[in-house]
């Protein structure tokens, strides 16, 4: 009985050994979905129609807003810009910034694009008709309603400051607008996508 007893301990030592070192999962920062949703839209680009679908292999970090935003929207933006830039060229090839503007009597498809790209010149602005934005924007539960209202050119909108992120036609992670900004933990995040 005693000789078994050594090979026994020895063999779980072993197993306890190779659970300690195992690797260890990525923690994401951001809010990781358990069951991600499938997402998709088609809005207008510059250049015609975009569809979030037609871009596979790709980490889609999606942020609803509009170009006359006084805080929230240049905030966020800066804050994808920087976790964009830290990324390798490779790493950015697999990864798009998309903007949509929830203004679209105001937002043309070119001047939502114009305003993504004042941020960099790889992040693509999308626009569209009042229902394809509204059906957009319902597909992640985004609430956005005209504010502060002097006149059809002079308002602000009230909108949803969560920043999406959508890979494979999924919708798989969360940020609130304060946790974009954590430039490192969004890279992080996006690494372990990727």
């Amino acid at each position: 009985m005693r000789r078994w007893v050594f090979p026994a301990v020895l063999v779980l030592a072993l197993l306890g050994l190779g659970y300690l070192l195992r690797p260890k999962g990525h923690a994401f920062y951001g809010t990781r979905l358990l069951n991600p949703k499938p997402v998709d839209f088609t809005l207008e680009g510059p250049s015609g129609p975009v569809r979030l679908s037609e871009m596979p292999g790709k980490a889609v970090l999606l942020f609803f807003g509009f170009t006359r935003c006084p805080d929230v929207c240049p905030t966020t933006l800066l804050a994808l810009k920087r976790a964009y830039e830290r990324l390798t060229p490779e790493e950015r090839a697999r990864v798009q910034v998309v903007f949509v503007s929830v203004d679209p009597e105001r937002d043309t498809p070119e001047d939502a694009d114009r305003y993504a790209k004042a941020f960099n010149e790889a992040f693509i602005g999308l626009s569209g008709n009042l229902e394809a934005v509204r059906e957009a924007a319902q597909t992640f539960g985004v609430f956005y309603q005209k504010s502060q209202y002097r006149g059809p050119q002079d308002y602000l909108v009230d909108h949803t400051a969560t920043t999406f992120v959508v890979q494979d036609g999924k919708l798989v992670l969360l940020y609130s607008p304060d946790k974009v900004e954590a430039t490192d933990k969004v890279v992080a995040d996006l690494r372990a996508l990727l």
